[in-house]
């Protein structure tokens, strides 16, 4: 859905900061033309990373680094340390890639990946651990801003992953209920401007698909049900101006924007440069289908054929033909197409497959056919 815009962003911030050069500094990133959530995310990486080199380097030493004029000059000192810091290339373009998945994953599903990647390897974290964590994450500042704030009103030393997830989702849903379409459409500005980059946002457009899948993340059922039929009538781009009207037009009919709980939210994070983001994150298990009597449309095995199969044997089911034949088997007895994405997202997360893959496109369009026969 998104491979061409991230192979572009990935090919023109290379361009534009390490070129040819073997090495690239933290000052050259900043000071380059790029999206600023990469400057974020690159800067903070590089804050971290010293951070747990100062640690290490105080805690096996017999100087006194907690003396108040030692503390005074290291802080004077830190800035520098960071802006001078150098990446080689092969570092720098491993990291580049993660991260611009990250980010794009960020801006499209934020309450998923947050919550993926802050309990990627536990079921608790601190307060402070999250506020760092947080720093990583550039656009849709709302969101940050409310969450530290609701841990130091609440006084809240840790957070459980379900804990963070149902309080991110009632902060997120009472953000947007005051919001017109107008409004809402502006604040999903960076999410525009990030995947159009390097070219201007005025004229441009991005997929529903995408769009879809951001308003999942919401929960706004009436927003998705208006972008799915926009889809089904060969509308597969929207203008930032366009979706500002369809949402406005959304609110006008069905009031003000109220989010619901729609589970599972799927669509693999993808891993970031640093140790927190280099694993997948933790999976939820898949739920059990249970195939109504009858199917409901033809035989997907057969309206795939033996080609497509092939491909999404070895690129979505891990070579798993037997697996394969038995979600197509269950998709045969869905009767809507939110039920039958909802399947797609648990066979993406249960085999850690992008999203954005072109085998991965192509097999949701196959099932989308299914719904939408004369789209």
């Amino acid at each position: 859905m998104l491979e061409q815009e991230t192979e572009r962003i990935i090919a023109t911030v290379c361009q534009r900061t390490i070129g040819a050069h073997p090495t690239v500094t933290v000052k050259d990133l900043i000071a380059a033309d790029i999206p600023y959530p990469l400057k974020t995310f690159f800067r903070v990486d590089v804050e971290s990373m010293l951070a747990a080199e100062l640690q290490r380097q105080r805690k096996s030493s017999r100087f006194n680094y907690d003396h108040t004029e030692v503390q005074i000059l290291q802080q004077q000192m830190n800035p520098a340390l960071v802006l001078h810091y150098s990446f080689d290339r092969a570092d720098f373009l491993q990291r580049l890639g993660d991260t611009v998945h990250l980010v794009i994953n960020y801006l499209i599903r934020p309450q998923w990946t947050l919550t993926s990647v802050l309990f990627e390897k536990d079921e608790a974290i601190s307060s402070n651990a999250l506020k760092d964590m947080l720093r990583y994450f550039g656009p849709y500042e709302y969101l940050k801003g409310i969450i530290i704030r609701y841990a130091q009103d609440k006084n809240k030393l840790t957070f459980t992953r379900q804990e963070f997830s149902t309080i991110l989702w009632k902060i997120d849903g009472e953000y947007i209920r005051r919001k017109t379409g107008d409004e809402l459409a502006r604040v999903m500005s960076s999410m525009y401007d990030f995947l159009q980059y390097p070219n201007p946002a005025a004229g441009k457009a991005l997929p529903v698909k995408a769009l879809v899948r951001f308003f999942e993340d919401k929960g706004l059922s009436p927003v998705i049900s208006r972008l799915e039929g926009e889809y089904a009538q060969n509308k597969h781009e929207l203008m930032h101006h366009e979706l500002s009207v369809l949402l406005e037009d959304v609110r006008r009919e069905e009031g003000p924007f109220v989010v619901e709980r729609l589970e599972p939210q799927g669509a693999p994070v993808a891993s970031g440069p640093r140790e927190a983001f280099a694993a997948p994150a933790q999976r939820p298990p898949a739920a059990t289908i249970a195939p109504s009597p009858g199917l409901v449309h033809a035989d997907l095995l057969s309206a795939i054929g033996a080609s497509d199969s092939r491909k999404f044997i070895r690129k979505l089911f891990n070579e798993d033909e037997l697996a394969f034949q038995s979600k197509l088997r269950a998709l045969n007895h869905v009767a809507t197409w939110r039920e039958a994405s909802k399947v797609i997202d648990e066979i993406f997360i249960d085999n850690d497959v992008d999203p954005y893959c072109s085998e991965a496109e192509k097999f949701i369009e196959v099932i989308f056919e299914q719904y939408h026969p004369n789209k």
